[in-house]
């Protein structure tokens, strides 16, 4: 039951990095492009930025995902990363319980 948690969080904590990685990558992407028209991709083609100016004079604005793989992939390391580190965490408290327990007996 406890490897089902850990792998639940950790899917839950890469879900979330990867939500906010992406965000912030759009926002980087939106207020850092020039006046006019622009067109900018990010994070290996994945995220784009488009803004054009329209005949009326607006602006159109389009943002989206071109390619989710880049974004799977991020998905899965940290999902690793994350699990490896929760399970590092609790063999080494274990181990520390173990070298405690042996000397409180000696």
């Amino acid at each position: 039951m406890k490897k089902v948690l850990v792998l639940a969080n950790s899917l839950a904590g890469a879900a979330l990095l990867t939500l906010v990685l992406s965000t912030a990558t759009l926002l980087y992407l939106m207020f850092s492009s020039d006046d006019g028209d622009a067109r900018r991709e990010a994070f290996f083609g994945s995220l784009m930025f488009e803004s054009r100016e329209v005949a009326d004079g607006s602006t159109s604005v389009t943002v989206g995902v071109e390619n989710p793989l880049p974004l799977v992939v991020l998905f899965l390391v940290l999902a690793a990363m994350l699990t490896g580190i929760q399970l590092t965490y609790r063999a080494l408290k274990q181990y520390r319980q173990q070298l405690l327990d042996e000397r409180g007996q000696a």
